[in-house]
C-alpha cells in the first residue's frame, strides 16, 4: 500500500498549503471533510486484512471505496452526472479485469498497481467527462472488477477469493490522482488559451477604434 499512502499524504500535504484547496472545493467539499475523507483512507490503510469462510476482505481495497463511492454518486445524482458515472463505472470494471488477467500473471503487482492506476485514471478523464462521474467510476468500477477477476481466479487456477487487497488500494488511489491531474491540468491549458484568446481580441478592437487620421490634421497645420 506504499504507493496509496505516498500519494494520500502528498494529497494531504499540498492541502495543507492551499495547493489542493481549488480541487476539493469545485467537488463541494470543504477543507476539514478533505482531511476527514484522507484520514479515513489512510487509517483504512492500516487495516490488517481479515477472513471470513473462504473469502478475504481488505477493508482499504473493498469497503472504503465503496463508501466514498456513494458519496460520490450522491453528488453525480444531485449534479445530474449519474448516467455518466454509471458508464464510467461499467468502463473502468471491465478495463480492470481486462488488463488484471492479462497482466497479473506475468509481472509483479507493482507493475499491474502502475499499469491500471494511469490507463483507469486516463479512460475515467474520457469516459466520465467531469471529475465525480470520473472518482465515481473508478473507486466503484475498480473494486467490482477486483471482485470478478478475483472470483475467475478463483474457478480457473484456485486461488482464494478476495474482496478487496492492497493492490487494489493503491491502483484506485493512483487512478484518482490521475484523473483529476488531467482534468486540471486541461482546465488549466484551457484557462490559459482562453485568456490569451481574450487578450488578443480586447487588442484587435482597441487598434480598430485608433484612427490615425484623426490627428494628421494637427500635423498637416
Amino acid at each position: 500500500m506504499i504507493i496509496g499512502l505516498v500519494l494520500l499524504g502528498l494529497v494531504a500535504v499540498l492541502l495543507f498549503f492551499g495547493i489542493a484547496e481549488r480541487v476539493f472545493k469545485s467537488f463541494g467539499v470543504a477543507v476539514w471533510l478533505a482531511f476527514v475523507m484522507i484520514g479515513v483512507l489512510i487509517g483504512c490503510a492500516f487495516i490488517p486484512t481479515f477472513t471470513v469462510g473462504a473469502v478475504e476482505f481488505n477493508v482499504a481495497g473493498f469497503f472504503a471505496p465503496l463508501l466514498f463511492s456513494a458519496v460520490f454518486f450522491a453528488l453525480a445524482f444531485r449534479l445530474r452526472e449519474a448516467g455518466r458515472a454509471i458508464v464510467a463505472t461499467a468502463v473502468t470494471a471491465a478495463l480492470f479485469i481486462s488488463v488484471w488477467m492479462l497482466i497479473a500473471p506475468i509481472t509483479s503487482d507493482t507493475v499491474c498497481v502502475i499499469i491500471i492506476g494511469f490507463l483507469c485514471g486516463a479512460v475515467d478523464y474520457l469516459v466520465g467527462k467531469t471529475k465525480i462521474a470520473a472518482l465515481c467510476g473508478i473507486f466503484f468500477g475498480m473494486p467490482i472488477g477486483d471482485v470478478i477477476s478475483s472470483a475467475v481466479g478463483m474457478y480457473v487456477y484456485g486461488t482464494p477469493l478476495r474482496f478487496g487487497a492492497p493492490s487494489t488500494f493503491d491502483a484506485i488511489i493512483l487512478a484518482a490522482v490521475t484523473a483529476v491531474v488531467i482534468f486540471e491540468s486541461v482546465s488549466a491549458i484551457k484557462r490559459t488559451m482562453n485568456h490569451r484568446a481574450k487578450a488578443k481580441a480586447q487588442l484587435a478592437e482597441t487598434a480598430e477604434e485608433f484612427d490615425p487620421d484623426e490627428y494628421k490634421k494637427y500635423f498637416d497645420k
